[in-house]
């Protein structure tokens, strides 16, 4: 008997690749969740085996109906669409009501032995209070709900996606091209030099890869916290030069440059977007290599500790996934 696994937001781009992983699995039937299983997407996902039910991350009943006879579930929320409507503080609060309330309806379905809960650090908390990324902090004030909750903690793996490829599509982390210099560029308000990256390649593969993998293998210890990144940056350079390299625009590695900004003109530029990324960047220059750190107290894996070599070797490389994306829209 196929053991069955809800996947939330089944037609966006995490649960989409989530879907895409379990797909090759006999072994598994997949429920997708979405306010709309008469979309285009939604159908051909039905079409491909896929069993689509409507429910509302807003609508806990809904959720607890989409989740009964759950083996595993994958939960995500999407701050970027509470936040074109609001704003930064606002939009947070609605991921953390979402996830608090994929978390009880969770806690309800009997038989449940896995939940996927794909977060993001405790900025506030990690750097002391010095700063707060709101998308990162609504995610993880869930964490500290289900921690509440110790059956449900038992049986969740926290997980940490890291930073998409195809972000640089994003208009304050749009390369820009300049003529008279012949370099592409990239405006930061963090020190290049200090500011690492953590890649997670293309997320449309990567994501599955990574939940499928921690789903066969999974932690031992109920409550850990797993990184999810297809490869480190030392340096926002030389991700941006690896950008150079893969999109196929650039002459030479000396044809990328990152320069830093003020934090007030990155705004300036971008507002809304900018202060939210804006202050992303600052953290990850803040905390470093332990931008991605679990709260104190807590178990941090690598993924690359539960994979087999073969799912290893299936991950795209940031480098593969700047090569597959199409940059010419905006140059």
């Amino acid at each position: 008997m196929p053991k069955l696994i809800v996947v939330v937001g089944a037609t966006g781009g995490q649960g989409g690749s989530v879907v895409s992983a379990f797909l090759k699995d006999k072994n598994f039937k997949i429920r997708g969740i979405t306010r709309n299983p008469d979309g285009e997407v939604a159908k051909g996902l039905t079409a491909r085996g896929v069993e689509m039910v409507r429910a509302d991350l807003n609508d806990k009943a809904s959720l607890v109906k989409a989740f009964e006879g759950a083996y595993a579930i994958f939960a995500v929320t999407d701050f970027s669409e509470p936040f074109i409507k609001t704003d930064a503080e606002e939009a947070a609060e609605v991921e953390y009501q979402q996830g608090v309330n994929m978390a009880v309806a969770a806690s309800k379905t009997a038989g449940l032995q896995h939940y996927l809960w794909s977060t993001l650090p405790y900025s506030h908390k990690l750097s002391q209070g010095k700063l707060t990324v709101p998308h990162f902090d609504g995610k993880a004030r869930v964490d500290e709900f289900i921690k509440k909750d110790a059956q449900l903690l038992s049986k969740t793996t926290f997980l940490y996606y890291t930073f998409y490829a195809s972000n640089l599509f994003i208009p304050n982390f749009n390369p820009i091209f300049i003529k008279g210099a012949g370099k592409y560029v990239l405006l930061n308000p963090g020190n290049p030099e200090k500011t690492p990256i953590a890649s997670l390649g293309d997320h449309r593969t990567n994501v599955g890869i990574f939940a499928y993998s921690v789903l066969a293998n999974p932690p031992k210890v109920g409550g850990t916290y797993v990184k999810c990144s297809a490869e480190d940056f030392p340096t926002m350079n030389a991700y941006f030069a690896q950008w150079g390299s893969g999109s196929g625009l650039v002459a030479s590695s000396q044809s990328t440059s990152v320069l830093q900004i003020s934090i007030e003109q990155y705004k300036a530029l971008w507002p809304k977007w900018g202060d939210e990324m804006g202050i992303m960047m600052i953290y990850w220059e803040l905390l470093g290599n332990n931008s991605w750190d679990p709260p104190p107290g807590d178990k941090m894996m690598n993924a690359y500790e539960l994979m087999t070599e073969s799912a290893k070797k299936e991950l795209v490389t940031t480098e593969e996934a700047f090569k597959s994306l199409d940059w010419a829209p905006l140059f």
